[in-house]
């Protein structure tokens, strides 16, 4: 193995696995990293979740124990003031727990109700003119009892915003356009109200109650921190939210796309997320508890910096040794191949002395590059003289048919006019129809050998002549392939192109429709205005073309039976992209049909 080979070899090796080695690991400890924040953060999640929704569960169950309870004190409160309507509430409350003996850790709130649903008396003063309304699960058995006079214990316990305590409500109707309704409280249960050890001495949680009604969501902080003298300093801290707004509070998005939301403030994790999976209005009253978790991740951020730190260190370590690696190869290898490859893309000779004289393998190539340079030198010029010969060949030859061709055309158009013998007519068809095909391939020919050297003008040419010009010269062709020509060609159409590239145009587009045609059928053309478009349309009989992305591809052929040259509809391609006319091909009713667009070209 040779020297450079070896260097080569042992730097691209070396930086490999070196460079393997730091990207694995930087992104194997990246992605161990993000997982477990986000397990950190999932734990938080699970932890917090089960504490509050135990705290919520223990309520339900404690209360769930004393629901009969709680419907015999309503039915007795009832059956008092009903006798007595004027009765004191807090007397009221005296007699409740006297009578029922209630130990001093479950308290009763007492509440009378309007026809507007308005609390209008209390023993909880915070309440006093509160609008039931605006609680659906309240106002929900306001009315089934002003229906049918049942009393009715409230499914679920509910916390009040007032104060933070569990309360369960009772309701009934008390008269004609009055209710009543009880809330019950057992003070054991604040120990657990909304996980209160919790929310009290951590500071990272909050809890929003979310709720939804006709018109709007609303929600407020579940704060066990802050009490309110009356529900009119409450219903300030309420944040409201019509239905159709869009917005982009994360409390409500939460609530709406029922996923949690990641906030990243750096070391603080900011997490939103339903308490419950799934809407609890029908449970619980309200849409969803959502809770807002700050989770501290800085000694996880600073651990990860401390990583990146070393990383970017031995990162720059193994620059170093490799910068100087290339330094060493750039001055003894890479300058010199460089050289040679300059020498190479501008096709000169090496002539550089310290690498000629170098006696190394660098030299070695560059002895030989300079043998096989001057012999394809002379290859090059004698190929280049070939190919000038065998254009300028071609174009004396072109230019030798075109007077013979002339020549002929005239004496069998006058054979055909002085003959007699209708026996021969046939027979002076197809010498006619093979002179005329021969033209055609001639005038392609001549367009081929000229196009990169003439300047074909545009001018303004009536295409409705000379594309009935171009029929007429066509139609002995496709009377002797048995094959008939139909036009449908509008009068008087003007357009601004060549007329010879138009011409080739047509007549590719001819021949190969009598070329490929079924026998015995009709090639259509139609030439016609269609709103603001100028369509040029060829129809003919046949099989479908099967690629028609390549049908205008140099050289190629769709049959490889029929012989041809494969340059005709490529040669139509060049000319329609140096005019813009758009072009289709498409196959409808057992029928090809190449489409052209002229309405650029129209005058």
């Amino acid at each position: 193995m040779k020297l450079k080979t070896k260097i080569y070899l042992f730097q691209i090796i070396l930086s490999t696995i070196l460079f393997l080695f730091l990207v694995l690991n930087y992104f194997s400890y990246i992605h161990q990293y993000k997982k477990d924040i986000n397990e950190h953060i999932n734990e938080e999640i699970i932890i917090h979740k089960k504490q509050i929704l135990s705290s919520i569960n223990i309520a339900n169950v404690e209360f769930g124990k004393k629901e009969q309870l709680f419907y015999d004190i309503h039915n007795e409160a009832l059956n008092i003031l009903k006798n007595n309507i004027n009765l004191d509430l807090e007397e009221l409350q005296k007699i409740l727990k006297s009578r029922f003996q209630l130990k001093d850790h479950m308290k009763i709130q007492i509440y009378l109700i309007d026809k507007n649903y308005t609390i209008y008396k209390t023993t909880f003063p915070k309440d006093l003119g509160f609008n039931l309304s605006i609680a659906a699960d309240a106002k929900g058995y306001l009315d089934k009892t002003s229906i049918d006079n049942k009393i009715y214990v409230s499914d679920f316990a509910s916390t009040d915003s007032m104060n933070m305590e569990y309360k369960l409500y009772t309701y009934s109707k008390l008269i004609e356009g009055k209710y009543l309704e009880l809330g019950f409280v057992d003070t054991r249960l604040n120990n657990y109200a909304l996980s209160i050890e919790n929310i009290n001495f951590n500071s990272k949680i909050k809890i929003y109650n979310v709720g939804k009604n006709d018109t709007e969501y609303y929600y407020y902080e579940m704060d066990l921190q802050n009490y309110y003298e009356n529900k009119e300093e409450f219903f300030k801290t309420v944040k409201r939210f019509s239905l159709e707004q869009s917005n982009d509070d994360l409390i409500l998005n939460t609530l709406k796309n029922n996923k949690q939301i990641i906030i990243d403030n750096g070391n603080i994790q900011t997490v939103y997320i339903n308490i419950f999976d799934d809407n609890m209005y029908n449970i619980l009253g309200f849409e969803n508890f959502i809770m807002q978790l700050d989770i501290n991740i800085s000694d996880k951020k600073k651990f990860m910096q401390n990583y990146e730190y070393m990383f970017l260190i031995t990162l720059i370590t193994i620059s170093i040794l490799l910068i100087i690696m290339y330094i060493f190869i750039k001055k003894y290898f890479t300058l010199p191949i460089n050289t040679i490859r300059e020498s190479l893309i501008n096709s000169q000779k090496i002539e550089d002395d310290s690498i000629l004289l170098s006696n190394d393998e660098l030299s070695d190539i560059s002895k030989i590059y300079n043998k096989l340079y001057e012999k394809l030198s002379n290859e090059i010029n004698l190929n280049s003289n070939l190919l000038k010969e065998n254009k300028r060949f071609i174009a004396d030859t072109v230019h030798q048919i075109r007077t013979p061709l002339t020549n002929i055309m005239m004496n069998a158009e006058m054979v055909k006019k002085l003959q007699k013998d209708s026996s021969l007519y046939s027979f002076i068809d197809k010498i006619d129809a093979s002179v005329n095909m021969l033209s055609n391939s001639y005038e392609d020919l001549a367009y081929i050998t000229t196009s990169d050297t003439f300047e074909y003008a545009a001018a303004k040419i009536n295409l409705t002549h000379i594309l009935k010009d171009r029929i007429r010269f066509f139609s002995t062709i496709s009377k002797v392939s048995k094959k008939e020509i139909e036009s449908n060609i509008e009068d008087n159409i003007f357009i601004n192109i060549n007329q010879i590239e138009v011409e080739r145009i047509i007549d590719n587009n001819i021949s190969n429709a009598i070329k490929y045609a079924t026998k015995n059928e009709l090639i259509t053309i139609n030439l016609y205005k269609n709103n603001d478009k100028l369509i040029l349309e060829f129809k003919s009989f046949g099989n479908a073309i099967k690629n028609k992305d390549r049908i205008f591809d140099k050289n190629y052929r769709e049959d490889e039976g029929k012989r041809g040259l494969g340059l005709g509809l490529n040669m139509v391609k060049n000319i329609c992209d140096k005019y813009g006319i758009l072009y289709e091909v498409s196959y409808l009713n057992n029928q090809n049909i190449f489409t052209y667009n002229l309405s650029n070209l129209k005058s």
